[in-house]
């Protein structure tokens, strides 16, 4: 089904000669992204496909850096001045749900004969968390993990074997980073390691999966009080500090990253390794990652491994005419139309029924690796949904070659929001 819509889609397109004539257009579709400059491209890119395929819509396509731009569309969306398509990250959810800042999707506008038949065509559990009370919200194209990415160079200088002494846990990453960071005098010239600091939403995202390695939580079973302040909390927090204070691996006055490039200090080798999200193969492009490699999230106990798992997803404007929320739909149709090409130009995978069987796709850099990671998550405090009952769903696998887990079924209590960013 995918294939023939896709062949569809290409065959409009290139019986397209160009965009319509001036003025042919009736109406136009503002939407707002966040910024992340490979996949901003790519969507510019399939913007200027659309309008070639078609002359009666115009889309404008707006990008904003990433911690502002939550708050910019949580503002415009609830002041009713917002865009009519924009991208919304999982732990926005359950108060856009909530304060009906979204609109329910059509399935059929989607390309779908019904909402059964749409979740039969993506992975178990991959829709829910972006359901409530039978409804659809928003439309997944990021399903996100966090790994170890490792400079092999800087490994092998320091008479390291980047495919065999890569750091499963923390510890390790300490003693190895020993070896791997640099002075000039008392100055710390190349981080061996280091968290980001460059937003809340990257340190929370980086901090969550080690609080949860040592049995803790951001937030109570009701959602409703702050847990970091535990034994575990105090753990976690002393871990993050040490390779700084302790170990001196880490100084995070050598970092130029910035929202839009959180791991540019790894592509530009001010650091030798990096906790960052599929999206950074392309961001750094294939002759930066020739000297990198991607091993597991290291771990407190590797023998009960706890990772990270993130998600965005198209939404639409509910205070827009009907007319513009139906184009908005055909956008979005044609934005997932090819997921093979999603992963190459973004990296990251569409949550789809037989993706990994798409030629190709296997042999995408270290999409083992991401996909290991995105098993091992464990569910963190910021739900992906509400579903009947005021509870939160997190959603299953949402990355392909995922199998049903418990996780699948965990409900989570309502008022869990904590901001996380890619």
């Amino acid at each position: 089904m995918w294939r023939i819509g896709l062949v569809l889609a290409l065959l409009v397109g290139g019986l397209a000669s160009g965009p319509g004539p001036a003025g042919a257009q009736s109406m136009k579709l503002t939407w707002w992204e966040h910024a992340n400059p490979p996949h901003n491209e790519y969507s510019k890119e399939l913007v200027a496909r659309y309008h070639r395929a078609q002359s009666r819509v115009a889309v404008s396509y707006e990008v904003f850096p990433m911690t502002p731009y939550f708050k910019k569309v949580t503002v415009a969306m609830s002041t009713k001045t917002g865009p009519d398509m924009f991208t919304v990250m999982d732990p926005l959810m359950p108060t856009f749900i909530e304060k009906k800042m979204m609109a329910p999707l059509d399935p059929r506008s989607l390309g779908h004969a019904s909402m059964d038949d749409m979740k039969s065509k993506y992975l178990p559990g991959a829709l829910d968390g972006y359901m409530a009370e039978g409804k659809l919200y928003a439309l997944p194209i990021v399903s996100g993990t966090m790994s170890l990415f490792l400079n092999k160079r800087h490994f092998e200088e320091a008479g390291l074997d980047p495919d065999k002494d890569y750091p499963q846990t923390w510890d390790q990453l300490a003693r190895i980073g020993k070896k791997l960071v640099k002075f000039e005098g008392d100055k710390m010239v190349r981080e061996a390691f280091d968290f980001a600091m460059h937003s809340s939403s990257w340190t929370m995202s980086q901090f969550e999966p080690i609080l949860r390695q040592f049995g803790g939580s951001t937030l109570d079973p009701t959602g409703r009080r702050c847990t970091v302040n535990s034994e575990a909390g105090v753990k976690a927090m002393r871990l993050r500090a040490s390779f700084a204070l302790e170990y001196k691996i880490s100084d995070p006055t050598v970092s130029v990253a910035t929202h839009p490039l959180p791991a540019e200090d790894l592509a530009q080798g001010r650091v030798s390794m990096f906790i960052t999200h599929p999206g950074s193969v392309a961001q750094f492009g294939p002759e930066k990652m020739k000297d990198l490699k991607v091993v597991p999230l290291p771990q407190v106990d590797p023998k009960k491994p706890v990772t990270h798992f993130y998600g965005f997803a198209l939404a639409v404007n509910p205070d827009i005419p009907a007319d513009r929320q139906k184009a908005a739909h055909e956008l979005m149709r044609f934005l997932v139309l090819n997921p093979k090409e999603w992963l190459e130009h973004t990296a990251y995978p569409l949550p789809i029924k037989g993706f990994l069987e798409i030629p190709g796709v296997r042999s995408h850099p270290y999409i083992d690796v991401f996909i290991g990671d995105r098993r091992r998550h464990a569910p963190g405090d910021g739900a992906r949904g509400l579903e009947p009952g005021g509870s939160q769903a997190v959603p299953g696998p949402g990355l392909p070659g995922d199998r049903p887990g418990p996780e699948q079924t965990l409900r989570r209590p309502r008022g869990m929001s904590q901001q996380r960013a890619r």
